[in-house]
């Protein structure tokens, strides 16, 4: 959904779906020491990345299951949450690439860390992603970045 300037919009809680969706399967992964989950989820974030949106697998879910439930009060800019969503990709792609090298230890404490970010960001609705790009696009204002 966009504003009439073009701004991507989202819904507030679809981003916290989606942060359960990732704490939840690398939290999984992690506990039964099965880094196919790992794999998996990291293909799923960045097919989303890298289609644009298109291929978001846990947009579709909530489009199709969640979001029914209950109407969206306010919508928030897409910005911030997409680029917190990046920088889980990125770290779920570090574990799964840790894995795939034989480094387990690393992969798994990687896609830890990715599951209690996403928790937290959860349960909470503090995004920490999102507080990272407040911080990014300051400097990015500033010529800096």
């Amino acid at each position: 959904m966009e504003r009439g300037d073009g701004v991507a919009m989202v819904d507030p809680r679809a981003p916290r779906f989606g942060q359960t969706i990732t704490a939840v399967v690398l939290a999984l992964g992690i506990v039964f020491g099965q880094p196919v989950l790992v794999y998996a989820l990291a293909v799923v974030m960045l097919a989303a990345i890298l289609s644009g949106w298109r291929l978001d697998l846990y947009a579709l879910l909530w489009r199709r299951f969640a979001r029914s439930l209950v109407e969206p009060r306010e919508m928030e800019p897409a910005s911030p949450h997409r680029f917190a969503r990046l920088m889980g990709a990125t770290g779920t792609t570090l574990a799964g690439v840790l894995l795939l090298a034989g480094a387990p230890l690393a992969g798994y404490a990687v896609a830890g860390l990715i599951a209690l970010v996403a928790g937290f960001s959860a349960a909470t609705g503090y995004c920490i992603g999102c507080r990272m790009y407040k911080g990014v696009s300051f400097f990015r204002r500033l010529d800096v970045v």
